[in-house]
């Protein structure tokens, strides 16, 4: 092969690859970390922003809402620059507290359904996932898809179809 069909080949295999964006896939422990690390950069920007606003370095004024068309219109939160950023580090406190309390059946019914569109996502997932940790979502899954079970009403098809396949068998 020379080296003009390896470069070829080479483009064309990492344009095709480039095409197929990856979605990353975690398994319980890993996606909890992420939430956490999240909730935590969160707090960081909202406290840094507390910061800039103290320091008096923060946008101060809303140069979208004082160029309004109509004076109808008005801000949607008349709360000062400060305030919102305190509501922001209170919101990203709570998320934190959140997302260190994840359990794994909010793994399966926040992040797995996101993946429903992505058959190669779940597939690489499959691999990733330890065999309690499937067992745990088959069980989910299971638990949500199914009926509660009523002997006397399953059980009595059973019964008269077994009777009448004994019935046929003797005559």
């Amino acid at each position: 092969m020379s080296i003009t069909k390896f470069l070829i080949a080479l483009s064309i295999s990492a344009s095709a690859f480039a095409q197929q964006p990856q979605v990353p896939v975690y398994n319980f422990q890993a996606w909890k970390e992420q939430q956490v690390l999240e909730a935590q950069n969160q707090i960081l920007r909202s406290s840094a922003r507390i910061s800039q606003v103290k320091a008096g370095g923060g946008d101060t004024k809303d140069s979208a809402a004082t160029n309004l068309p109509n004076s109808r219109i008005k801000k949607t939160s008349d709360s000062s620059p400060l305030q919102a950023a305190e509501k922001d580090l209170k919101r990203a406190q709570e998320s934190l507290e959140t997302a260190n309390g994840l359990q794994f059946d909010d793994y399966i019914n926040v992040y797995l359904p996101t993946l429903q569109d992505r058959p190669e996502a779940i597939n690489r997932l499959a691999e990733k996932l330890s065999k309690d940790e499937l067992a745990q979502v088959f069980k989910s899954l299971i638990q949500k898809g199914s009926k509660p079970y009523d002997a006397k009403r399953n059980q009595e098809p059973v019964l008269e179809g077994l009777a009448a396949s004994a019935r046929s068998k003797s005559l």
